[in-house]
């Protein structure tokens, strides 16, 4: 299956997930490798979960952790991505061994020439920025022009405000690099509702 945008999925835990995320056509999926933050995966759980799909980037997941541990990280579980999820300096970034999805805040209160700012400090450092939010809940009149354009200058992932109602209006009418979901817990083990992902991704699949 090809789905119309790159999609990543992030803070997948289970096997559940990941078959179906990658048998959807997901590019890339996060799995949250940093010990000191909920939904943990442990890097034998990671390795027991990836050996079970192919063809989708693998991407680990850190908040606080050292760098010289993300890069023990990278080798053991041969990543294709580490996504930051706080912001690190840039001579920390430098020092990873794989390319840096950066995690970018934007709320209500984001001043947005300082965020462009920031990312324009970063941007020949990392791969993409994920942008996410903690306020705004969709995507309409109150944010789009702003994502618009981030998305001209920058490679960004919408991680925020998707749905199966907008996500077309959001890929065509901000073209950003891709978008950012997340996958969720299992019910019990094997068994998981997909009706939210599954929506999005009945109206991401290419005709």
């Amino acid at each position: 299956m090809a789905l119309i945008t790159s999609v990543i999925v992030n803070g997948i835990n289970n096997l559940s997930d990941a078959r179906y995320c990658a048998g959807m056509g997901v590019d890339m999926m996060g799995f949250n490798l940093d010990d000191s933050q909920p939904g943990y995966v442990s890097a034998q759980d990671f390795k027991d979960i990836a050996g079970w799909v192919s063809g989708v980037k693998l991407v680990g997941e850190f908040t606080k952790t050292a760098v010289e541990d993300i890069n023990e990280l990278v080798d053991a579980c041969g990543l294709d991505y580490v996504q930051l999820n706080k912001q690190y300096l840039i001579d920390e970034i430098q020092q990873i061994k794989c390319p840096v999805i950066q995690r970018a805040r934007f709320t209500k209160d984001t001043i947005e020439s300082e965020l462009v700012e920031e990312m324009h400090l970063y941007k020949d450092h990392v791969a993409y920025f994920i942008i996410f939010s903690d306020d705004y809940n969709t995507i309409d009149d109150t944010n789009i022009r702003f994502l618009q354009d981030l998305a001209r200058d920058f490679k960004v992932l919408i991680g925020f405000g998707i749905g199966k109602e907008n996500v077309t209006e959001v890929i065509q009418q901000i073209n950003p690099a891709g978008i950012g979901l997340r996958g969720g817990q299992e019910i019990k083990p094997g068994l998981k509702d997909y009706d939210t992902l599954q929506e999005i991704f009945e109206v991401l699949e290419e005709a």
